[in-house]
Formats: C-alpha cells, structure tokens, sequence
C-alpha cells in the first residue's frame, strides 16, 4: 500500500478499518472473491517517466504559446 505514503495516521486506519469491513461483508454475504487481473509487461523503453516527460511537456507549450 505504497499510497499510504505521506498520509495522517488517522486516515490510514479509517482506510483499513473500511477495507475490513468491507472484506467481512463478501464473507458474510458469500460473495466470491476477485481474482486481480494480471498486469501488462511493459518495456523499459515505454514506461512513463514523469518527471522528464513533463519538462518536455512544458518547454513544447512554452515554446509553441510563450515565445
């Protein structure tokens, strides 16, 4: 759960205690469980790289908009 991250110790439980609940009442009501979907291999080469992408992002509106 690498979202929780950063987060107040509050709300981190009141996410928990919900995700406990909920699990409890699939149990109770006999819900079947999810299997999670298996993730796409993505190529080095195509993975998104935020911080780069974003400065390319910029300077290209700046370029075409600023100047």
């Amino acid at each position: 759960m690498s979202f929780m991250i950063g987060m107040k110790p509050a709300k981190v439980s009141r996410i928990i205690l919900a995700c406990a609940v909920l699990h409890n009442l699939r149990l109770m009501w006999g819900e079947p469980a999810v299997d999670p979907e298996p993730l796409e291999e993505i190529a080095k080469g195509e993975m998104f790289q935020a911080v780069s992408d974003g400065r390319r992002v910029r300077d290209t509106i700046i370029a075409n908009y600023f100047t």
